[in-house]
């Protein structure tokens, strides 16, 4: 079972006073005033969500909505949250399963100070400021000619150390409604072996070898849709050349499955609501971009949870974590066994994955540089028009 700590230990909440953030009663439904952030984005775009700490998944996100200026609030995602680490070494010596095994919350998830949050405000839990609020700009959104409309994000992180390494889980909120989901892993190298070449890792001193590794990375999104989650159904979207060029094919997904990315065929995905649609009859929705699917994992027999992508599943309180499942004596032990042909007509989860292959090098010692490896949810017709383009100037 997650484990989630009292609310009632809670120490303290600084609220960002620099550009219009506050916790108002939006999220409050939701969670109360200590766990909400409602942040109002330079160009209007809102966002309000609540957050939560435990010791397993570190920093969950939960009732996330997005409003565009002069637009109505919609309800996105009803939870969201880190649900498995996986790093496997190449020489099979440990083949780790962090969040579910170690933990990304209670003494693992680290205290941050006012350096590690410029022009931020400090969340605290506990008595430990343990989340970073900041709005950032993101550059350029969007030009015509001469005029253009810089963007912002609101931005949350945390960071966790599970043995050398230090996690930074991060979400991204958008005044456009885009969300990216991302982690950076640094810190420094955990296993090493002796010798000047290897074909399990690289030299990276002398008599060294840093052992080859892979970070497979699984979120767990429970979408909400206009806030009901069994009007929200799947669709892949495949773009198959004939003779007249290239052609959309979609199809829904109707029962649990796994799946990969195609370049051939530049297959996406969409969530999208079965009954609300914008002022051009098109269903609201958001398209999953696994956009950093260029390096693959599929493990042995017995980690059968790599295989594919992404999957879907239907929507069950005891599947919580992509691997080394809790409560596997009671529910299925991994995504493997989540999957078994149920219908996705009621409430979805959605499980994206992304992996990156590390291979150590000379400038990863004695510590090394953050790499980030995410995913970006992308509205889809969620407007009827660009929400930004109002702003040009």
């Amino acid at each position: 079972m997650q484990q989630l700590i009292s609310k009632k230990m809670l120490a303290g909440l600084t609220l960002i006073s620099a550009i219009s953030i506050n916790n108002s009663a939006v999220a409050e439904e939701a969670c109360g005033a200590a766990y909400a952030i409602d942040s109002t984005l330079p160009n209007g775009g809102r966002w309000t969500l609540c957050w939560e700490h435990s010791l397993q998944n570190g920093i969950s996100l939960h009732h996330i909505a997005y409003q565009p200026k002069n637009g109505s609030k919609q309800d996105i995602l009803y939870r969201a949250e880190l649900a498995q680490v996986h790093v496997p070494y190449d020489d099979n010596g440990a083949r780790y399963h962090d969040i579910s095994d170690y933990g990304f919350g209670d003494r693992n998830m680290l205290g941050l100070d006012e350096k590690e949050c410029p022009n931020g405000s400090l969340i605290s839990y506990a008595g430990k400021s343990v989340i970073c609020q900041q709005v950032l700009p993101r550059g350029e959104e969007l030009r015509y000619q001469d005029k253009s409309v810089q963007g912002y994000k609101l931005s949350l992180f945390s960071i966790s150390q599970i043995g050398s390494y230090n996690y930074v889980p991060r979400w991204e909120f958008f005044d456009n409604g885009t969300i990216e989901l991302s982690v950076g892993a640094t810190g420094a190298l955990q296993r090493f072996t002796a010798g000047s070449q290897s074909n399990q890792g690289w030299p990276i001193a002398d008599n060294k070898i840093g052992l080859a590794h892979l970070h497979n990375f699984f979120w767990r999104l429970d979408f909400d849709l206009a806030g009901n989650g069994a009007n929200d159904m799947i669709e892949e979207i495949n773009f198959v050349r004939d003779d007249g060029g290239l052609k959309a094919k979609k199809e829904p997904i109707l029962v649990e499955t796994g799946r990969d990315v195609n370049p051939q065929t530049m297959r996406t995905w969409i969530v999208a609501d079965k009954t609300l649609k914008n002022a051009a009859d098109s269903p609201i929705a958001y398209e999953i971009q696994l956009y950093q699917a260029g390096q693959r994992d599929v493990g042995p027999e017995e980690e059968a949870f790599t295989k594919y992508d992404i999957y879907f599943t239907k929507a069950k309180e005891c599947e919580r974590f992509a691997s080394h499942n809790s409560n596997a004596d009671v529910c299925a032990k991994d995504l493997s066994t989540y999957i078994n042909d149920e219908s996705l007509e009621d409430d979805i989860i959605v499980w994206p994955t992304t992996t990156f292959y590390h291979i150590p090098r000379a400038e990863d010692a004695p510590n090394m540089n953050v790499h980030w490896s995410g995913i970006r949810l992308k509205p889809f017709d969620w407007h009827n028009s660009n929400p930004l383009a109002g702003t040009i100037r």
